[in-house]
């Protein structure tokens, strides 16, 4: 179970895994995203500014029982038997991320352990921290498992709330990072145009309609996150509703779809950037998350990465990829399999990830 930065669903993976560490066979049977009711959403949004202790709180009890009715809602839509289910993966909704610091992901466990009767594996991040990583990113994990092939530079690209890009290097070699900001500030902005009635710029509309302006692009990218070495990561504390706001204050008066079309380009220069920083020029390039459906950045993405560049070719759909992933790590961690990978977050050594909450 995954719900992102983007705040745009909650994805639900279901999967069957046989085998271990390397010899770890994946499988996906049925996948769905449910909506997160605006309600939560608001309160989820009024927690990353600044939430008190109590509505932190509440909030972390009450997506603990959002999970648990969408999990068994899932089981209850596909048909599924229940009794099959071994274990569960929840990332958690992140609302704070404080590289080198802390992490924070909300969702009491103990809702979904009680409800559907088997153990829990959710606070992915922290054992990295402790580590000296970043807690992030961790869906490397999956990409090198899946995706490496030896003779081959290929780049995994998750266009999620934010952008991060996974570097498997034709000799083995593994480098990950978040590149920077993608649905996130786009789905701000959106909400602001639309005064509420749409989430997110479907089929890129807006974007379409407005003005690309490469010299607000190129001062937006004097922000200091970009100019920083792998590894890195992000989160709304950097790129969220303060960005939007601040952008729209710094730039009163210009037209908003213009606003929306240079975001998009900033997206794509920063992922660029990022490829390019890690790898040069890959041979391949595979891409996943929300923002494949953005047909402006798609557009964008395809002009600066310069090679080959498609949607993920998986055994499973591209917006299944980060749920399959947390399942596969929370899979790894009743196995004692270390899951983070150092060269990706920073941390000392390599560390099993995960707390369990038995039912």
């Amino acid at each position: 179970m995954m719900t992102g930065t983007s705040l745009d669903g909650l994805d639900l993976a279901y999967c069957r895994f046989t085998g271990k560490g390397a010899a770890t066979a994946v499988e996906l049977l049925a996948f769905d995203v449910h909506p997160i009711p605006n309600a939560l959403k608001l309160r989820i949004q009024s927690c990353l500014v600044g939430g008190t202790a109590q509505e932190i709180c509440r909030l972390h009890y009450d997506l603990g029982r959002f999970y648990a009715e969408e999990a068994k809602r899932f089981f209850s839509t596909h048909r599924l038997d229940l009794e099959q289910l071994d274990l569960v993966g929840n990332h958690g909704q992140t609302i704070w991320h404080e590289p080198g610091h802390s992490t924070l992901q909300l969702g009491q466990a103990a809702f979904l352990a009680q409800a559907l009767g088997v153990p829990v594996v959710q606070d992915f991040r922290a054992a990295d921290v402790a580590a000296g990583g970043q807690g992030a990113p961790l869906v490397p994990y999956l990409d090198r498992h899946l995706f490496a092939q030896t003779g081959q530079n290929r780049v995994l690209l998750n266009l999620g709330g934010m952008a991060n890009c996974t570097f498997l290097g034709a000799q083995g070699q593994v480098v990950a990072m978040d590149t920077g900001p993608c649905n996130a500030i786009l789905n701000e902005l959106t909400e602001v145009i639309t005064q509420g009635s749409q989430q997110y710029d479907h089929d890129g509309e807006i974007a379409f309609s407005g003005k690309l302006d490469t010299n607000l692009v190129n001062r937006l990218l004097l922000h200091p996150y970009f100019s920083r070495r792998a590894p890195k990561s992000t989160g709304r504390e950097e790129f969220g509703k303060a960005f939007v706001e601040n952008l729209l204050a710094t730039e009163a008066g210009r037209p908003l779809p213009d606003l929306m079309r240079s975001l998009v380009r900033l997206a794509a220069v920063s992922i660029a950037q990022g490829v390019h920083q890690l790898c040069g020029k890959p041979d391949q390039v595979w891409a996943a998350g929300g923002g494949l459906h953005n047909p402006v950045l798609m557009q964008d993405l395809n002009e600066l990465l310069g090679v080959h560049f498609s949607a993920l070719e998986a055994p499973f759909p591209p917006d299944a990829k980060e749920a399959v992933a947390f399942a596969l790590l929370a899979h790894e961690r009743l196995n004692g399999i270390p899951t983070n990978l150092p060269q990706a977050t920073g941390a000392g050594r390599a560390v099993c990830l995960g707390e369990i909450t038995l039912p």
